[in-house]
């Protein structure tokens, strides 16, 4: 019996500690103005930047010269990624930070006049 609950104890104190361990990090979102003039450039930034770590999501729009980058803020940094782009010979002009994915009613409002 003494042995069955000192495994449910140590049973209860691992799940604890894998649950504490399996929060959520915070990520960070943010849009890089870039210099994006063919599909070549395109490419390399599809190719290497997901391999940067803490990336989580990528998005290049070549239309809006924008590359969206989603990556854990414990494991990289917005000037580390911007470096890891200007190092495939791609001009990064500025950053932005991304918009949130809920917009408000005003300026759902004002787009609709």
């Amino acid at each position: 019996m003494k042995t069955m609950k000192w495994m449910m104890m140590c049973a209860v104190i691992l799940l604890a500690a894998l649950n504490v361990n399996a929060e959520k990090k915070g990520e960070k979102t943010v849009v890089f103005q870039a210099h994006l003039h063919c599909k070549s450039c395109v490419n390399k930034i599809e190719k290497n930047i997901p391999f940067e770590k803490g990336v989580k999501d990528l998005k290049v729009d070549m239309d809006a010269q924008t590359i969206t980058v989603t990556f854990r803020t414990d494991k990289n940094t917005e000037e580390n990624l911007k470096k890891a782009i200007e190092k495939l010979d791609i001009e990064v002009k500025g950053t932005t930070p991304a918009k949130k994915d809920a917009c408000c009613a005003e300026e759902c409002e004002k787009k609709k006049k």
